[in-house]
């Protein structure tokens, strides 16, 4: 299990190993933090798919 915190509502919760979490259950912003449990492998959060110039 992983727990999270929302940036904007301060919302703490739990989620599957296996679910990716993207937005907040409570608020539905995209804005939260990983509290405990292993980091999720992949792109940064505030990663881009571009360049820019």
């Amino acid at each position: 299990m992983r727990r999270y915190r929302c940036i904007v509502c301060d919302n703490k919760f739990e989620a599957d190993d296996k679910e990716k979490v993207y937005k907040c259950p409570k608020c539905r912003e995209r804005f939260v933090e990983l509290i405990d449990g292993a980091p999720v492998k992949g792109k940064q959060w505030g990663s881009k798919s571009f360049s820019v110039r």
